[in-house]
């Protein structure tokens, strides 16, 4: 299998986990409109999930995705950040941001990162050496 060829079954791949991992955010937020629970650990854990996605999204090509996983990790950094239970006008900036993201991770496919066919230089260079 070339190298090519192995980008593109790690972006497959990818696609793959995103919903997953969209999904595991989604049922952190769900947490936050429960006001009778301690929200920081629910927000910790969306801020971990949104921070993986949008480092690994924008690793592998998917810079809309990696942008909106950031917005969504910047906005739940600043509410873990007071200390304080957010207020329902934040829950719902949260799930709106959170929307953002989860509609860019179920409409992606492979051919949509920009790293898909994208020919790079270093590995078609070795795979024609090799």
């Amino acid at each position: 299998m070339s190298l090519q060829d192995q980008l593109k079954a790690l972006i497959e791949r990818h696609c793959a986990t995103l919903t997953n991992e969209a999904d595991a955010i989604g049922s952190h937020i769900r947490q936050l409109e429960d006001v009778s629970i301690d929200s920081s650990e629910a927000i910790t854990n969306a801020i971990a999930m949104a921070h993986k996605i949008k480092g690994s999204s924008g690793s592998i090509g998917f810079a809309a995705i990696s942008s909106a996983a950031g917005s969504l990790e910047s906005y739940l950094s600043a509410l873990a950040s007071t200390g304080m239970e957010p207020t329902a006008a934040q829950v719902n900036t949260v799930a709106g941001l959170f929307d953002e993201l989860n509609t860019l991770v179920r409409t992606v496919s492979p051919e949509s990162s920009t790293l898909y066919n994208a020919g790079i230089p270093g590995l078609t260079d070795r795979i024609t050496a090799s």
